[in-house]
């Protein structure tokens, strides 16, 4: 069984913080943990243990973190007073043995410390472009700009129905000074967007460290073949 963990935390910069992880395979009796930056995916191992005796660090790791086991089952990652440059996914991992054997990870903290004060997305659509060459096609856009940390999810509707197909969303939100901003684009076709009575909305998912909050837009469809 994978191990389980939290899956978000947001926290003000020198403040300590604990990642829990466990799993309920007694087998699995070496835990290790990794941190992965938003800008290198890869996966750098800050250390392991068994249970019951000293946790093996990489080297620099050691002063920043601590890792602890209460059980075979068990353990947690403590950041002390972490930094700015602590934000980043925490994976835990737990095997038979510290190398050689296939590791079990699980979904991963994303660990966000606060440079700035948490602020919530202004979204907004923008209709389709009355230059757009496609004729049978037209592309909402949403806007979604101002917030910070970016803990977001974009997701459009029509009717109030989820729609997934012709939807492209950044992968990442971009950041501008203290703030960022994301887009996401629909296609619908033009006899859609034409009909007044279509209602097409982009929300905006914003975990504000406590809860997720929704954001929303809506526009009507448009009557007429001028766009």
């Amino acid at each position: 069984t994978s191990p389980n963990a939290n899956i978000q935390k947001m926290l003000k910069e020198g403040t300590e913080v604990t990642i829990s992880c466990s799993h309920d395979d007694s087998n699995l009796n070496v835990m290790l943990w990794y941190q992965q930056k938003e800008d290198n995916h890869s996966l750098t191992l800050i250390g392991y243990g068994y249970a019951n005796i000293p946790q093996n660090y990489e080297g620099q790791f050691e002063k920043q973190f601590e890792l602890t086991r209460e059980d075979s089952l068990r353990g947690a990652l403590i950041v002390r007073s972490a930094k700015p440059s602590d934000s980043a996914v925490y994976f835990c991992a737990a095997t038979h043995c510290a190398s050689g054997y296939e590791a079990h990870f699980g979904e991963g903290t994303r660990l966000t410390v606060l440079e700035y004060n948490v602020t919530a997305p202004t979204v907004k659509i923008l209709p389709p472009s009355s230059k757009e060459c496609k004729k049978k096609k037209k592309t909402l856009v949403c806007v979604a700009s101002g917030f910070y940390p970016d803990h977001v999810s974009v997701f459009w509707q029509i009717d109030g129905v989820d729609v997934t197909d012709g939807v492209a969303t950044d992968n990442n939100a971009v950041r501008k000074n203290e703030s960022y901003s994301i887009t996401s684009r629909l296609r619908v076709l033009a006899e859609d967007w034409r009909s007044p009575d279509r209602t097409f909305t982009c929300t905006v998912t914003f975990f504000n460290g406590t809860g997720y909050e929704p954001h929303s837009d809506s526009v009507h469809g448009t009557a007429g073949k001028s766009i």
